[in-house]
């Protein structure tokens, strides 16, 4: 199954009865002028629109994403010791592929994210791969389990113990062993914290992944514009 495939199915339609007829219409119309005149007369207040929320992702999509990481992970950790020259071109098409997918659901340029991904050293993919195999994983407070389940300060250190980069657990600690960067400058598997939390940089700097609280799992997700201020990038090297 292709990744459009894949994400052609991310988003479950809703059930939606339409109402047609002029009978409807104008009882439509009737109701809407009704409330406006009650919103005229200040008997009425009128709600905050609610926040937009993350995209819903397929279970096939998430399942794809995971599987296909794992095996780039597991496949770049090999290549270590190819020439170096060569270590671009592993696992090339799939990191393609995985790439277009979550720009695609997330709303992202496609383009850049696979040419960020491309040009990454091979330390920082293995981490980025090895945390988007996490995907879809349950999150447990304190838990520290990956494929069982994960908190958001387990998810990073596992995808650097990946590579070869020890951190400990907890956010507060990462963040402040971890060295500052600007986050135009952030690369691929950096880390952005903020009070709290703890998650891995996709390289495009509002794009992550993450463990999230509640009952949530590792998801891909961009980071809400009102957030945006409180974060920090760093990076474990």
């Amino acid at each position: 199954m292709s990744p459009k495939t894949i994400a052609r199915r991310a988003v479950p339609l809703a059930n939606v009865k339409i109402r047609t007829g002029v009978r409807s219409r104008r009882r439509a119309g009737v109701r809407l002028t009704l409330s406006a005149c009650v919103v005229a007369l200040g008997l009425l207040s009128v709600p905050t629109p609610p926040r937009a929320s993350a995209l819903p992702i397929s279970d096939s999509a998430t399942s794809w994403i995971a599987v296909t990481s794992r095996e780039i992970a597991l496949e770049l950790r090999r290549s270590e010791i190819v020439p170096a020259v060569e270590q671009s071109a592993i696992a090339g098409r799939q990191v393609d592929e995985v790439a277009s997918l979550v720009a695609y659901l997330l709303g992202a340029d496609a383009d850049l994210l696979r040419r960020v991904w491309a040009g990454a050293p091979v330390a920082r993919k293995i981490a980025l791969f090895s945390a988007l195999s996490q995907v879809g994983v349950p999150y447990r407070t304190n838990a520290d389990a990956p494929f069982i389940a994960l908190d958001c300060s387990a998810l990073t250190k596992f995808a650097w113990a990946q590579a070869g980069v020890g951190i400990e657990r907890g956010s507060q600690y990462q963040y402040a062993r971890a060295d500052r960067v600007v986050r135009d400058d952030a690369q691929v598997g950096d880390l952005v914290w903020y009070p709290g939390h703890i998650m891995l940089s996709l390289g495009v700097p509002d794009l992550i992944v993450h463990a999230r609280s509640g009952l949530r799992t590792v998801e891909i997700h961009r980071i809400d514009s009102t957030r945006m201020p409180w974060m920090r990038w760093v990076s474990p090297l």
